[in-house]
């Protein structure tokens, strides 16, 4: 990958270089000291060149949250809109060519490789005529709206405020070893492992001062035992809610995972009633009212009877001190980390739901990908039941007010954060104006966006004080503000770009002009001919590329070629000589006119279209 990166920009002089990749962030590590190991003319001067690496938008989605804040392309100054996949556009084109040449030759193979992909480089061009304009169009239209957007999170700060901000989003541009701008500050809250482990210090603690654990185990133990007990009695709701009928294979492990809940039951109530005297009174008044006709509960109805399981009255006369303060704390991880394994989850469902429908071909290969598939959605499954009833007992010890942080998590809440951007939309649509599939259609402006579901936002912390609430509106203005500056890239990055599409086209129409009657010193008269005809031919074609491209351009399109007329001396006399070549030859399109009065229209174009 080195030597391909550096075979790529060799020869380009280039103050600021933006790498987008998949795996950007391993590979940047070292890449300094890898760079020795290359010849020297492929070295670059790193400090001339600033060197920066970012994710392509949909591959980032494998990385953790904290690798794709750190390299995200909507955070790198200069990068514009762009989603970073542009160069995976390309296979949709070109996959039909790997059954179509399999069996060719190698040298036959390769020739058509390269007549496909010239066929591709040149239909790209020749339509740049239309898919700049529809850019810019839809460009300048989100741009106008993250514009405002920005204004309106922006009006309410106080000016120091905003410079103190400001001063912490250039360090980080200028040193990404800095605390991100992007991401709010500080921990997000104990995982349940942290806090299980922190509560067994703090009981090992005591124990060493002269406190006994009842019963040999502690208060975490047992705590920990009746949250496990809870996740096997999922377990085995899950598996009887999954099967209408029961193979015996099945019902036989049904019958061992209940055997096994009831073992571990059993053990747990003798520390139950050390623990929590007040929950076999419950179990005592639940066997009394108990049908004796009927057969005893199954184990996935059996009531445990945490502390959240008992009535507030019941609950702080029956249960020993501090065991009701360590299940909140534990109820608490317990719903951190459902989220983010949820969220995790949703990853990893969607990348097997692109990878089944893109690649996999034959039923056998179908049913093995739909198989693990819906292994991946009972994990999503799983993790949503066991969020909610952390939520519940949560919400039965502190009470609803309390427990605002933890919403309810609905069925339309699990969706994954592909519109984690307000402007995601508007950014797919500009990498796919050019494809095949758009080339038909019209820049469609920006519409209403898909609301984010709160999962991909919760910060996994109880109770907002005043500083996370400063912080969480920090992290919001500096979004904010990306967005604004990327999308006035893009814009002026479209219009650049079209100023350099006319430059490239009037310089190369008139190499082609030069090259009639060039090295021709021993070829007879009827080739020297033909070659000059094959030059003339090039060049008309590149300067009706040219005036198509003109015609169909929109105002503030001319109005940005035009300014780069003017700005440019050395082109305009170029321009000039080609044109007065062109008036010689009588193939040319005399604009001569438009480079003279591109100042005073300029004054007068507006600016957007």
């Amino acid at each position: 990958m080195d030597y391909i990166i550096l075979s790529a920009v060799l020869g380009i002089t280039a103050l600021y270089l933006a790498i987008s990749y998949d795996i950007a962030c391993q590979w940047r590590i070292n890449w300094e000291s890898r760079m020795t190991d290359m010849p020297d003319h492929m070295k670059l001067n790193l400090q001339e060149i600033t060197v920066r690496c970012g994710l392509p938008v949909w591959h980032a989605a494998a990385h953790e949250r904290e690798c794709q804040a750190q390299n995200s392309l909507s955070y790198m100054v200069g990068a514009g809109r762009t989603d970073g996949e542009g160069i995976e556009r390309t296979w949709s084109d070109l996959n039909p060519l790997g059954w179509a040449t399999k069996e060719m030759g190698l040298g036959a193979r390769e020739d058509a490789l390269e007549d496909k992909i010239d066929h591709h480089n040149f239909e790209k061009n020749i339509n740049q005529g239309t898919t700049l304009p529809k850019k810019l169009i839809l460009a300048i239209d989100e741009r106008d709206r993250q514009v405002e957007a920005f204004k309106e999170v922006d009006r309410t700060l106080k000016k120091e405020l905003r410079a103190e901000w400001q001063k912490r989003i250039d360090e980080w541009v200028a040193d990404p070893t800095k605390p991100n701008p992007y991401v709010l500050e500080g921990d997000k809250g104990q995982s349940e492992a942290a806090i299980r482990l922190e509560l067994t210090q703090e009981e090992a603690k005591e124990a060493s001062t002269g406190g006994a654990r009842l019963h040999g185990s502690s208060v975490t133990s047992f705590l920990t035992a009746g949250l496990q007990l809870e996740g096997a009695q999922r377990r085995v709701r899950r598996e009887v809610k999954g099967r209408t009928l029961l193979a015996a294979d099945h019902s036989q492990k049904l019958a061992d995972m209940r055997v096994a809940f009831f073992t571990k039951l059993g053990k747990f109530r003798k520390l139950q009633a050390v623990y929590m005297p007040g929950a076999v009174k419950e179990l005592e008044a639940e066997e009394d009212q108990r049908d004796p006709e009927l057969p005893p509960a199954k184990a996935e109805d059996v009531l445990i009877f945490l502390p959240s399981g008992l009535r507030r009255a019941t609950r702080e006369a029956g249960c020993r001190p501090g065991l009701v303060g360590k299940e909140e704390l534990l109820r608490e991880g317990q719903c951190r980390d459902s989220l983010q394994v949820l969220r995790s989850q949703l990853h990893t469902k969607k990348h097997l739901v692109d990878w089944r429908d893109a690649g996999v071909v034959g039923q056998r290969a179908a049913t093995r990908a739909n198989t693990l598939f819906e292994r991946v959605g009972e994990r999503v499954d799983a993790e949503a039941s066991k969020y909610r009833e952390a939520r519940k007992a949560l919400i039965a010890l502190r009470g609803a007010q309390q427990c605002i942080e933890w919403r309810e998590l609905k069925a339309a809440d699990i969706q994954l954060d592909e519109e984690r951007d307000v402007d995601a939309r508007a950014r797919r649509k500009l990498g796919n104006i050019g494809s095949k599939r758009f080339r038909q259609q019209g820049p469609a402006l920006s519409s209403k966006e898909k609301r984010l579901s709160w999962i991909w936002t919760a910060a996994g912390g109880p109770g907002e004080d005043e500083m996370g609430l400063h912080d969480s509106v920090r992290v919001e203005w500096s979004k904010a503000k990306a967005r604004k500056e990327r999308w006035e890239e893009e814009v002026q990055l479209l219009r650049e770009e079209m100023k350099r599409v006319l430059r490239f086209l009037r310089w190369k129409a008139l190499w082609w002009e030069e090259q009639r009657g060039a090295r021709r010193e021993q070829i007879s008269v009827a080739l020297r001919a033909g070659l000059d005809a094959y030059a003339a031919r090039q060049a008309a074609g590149l300067r009706d590329m040219v005036r198509r491209f003109k015609t169909s351009w929109d105002t503030s399109a001319v109005t940005a070629v035009r300014t780069a007329l003017v700005d440019d001396a050395l082109l305009m006399q170029g321009m000039a000589a080609f044109d007065l070549a062109s008036t010689h030859s009588g193939a040319g399109v005399d604009n001569t006119e438009d480079a003279e009065g591109a100042a005073e229209e300029d004054g007068s174009a507006g600016e957007d279209m």
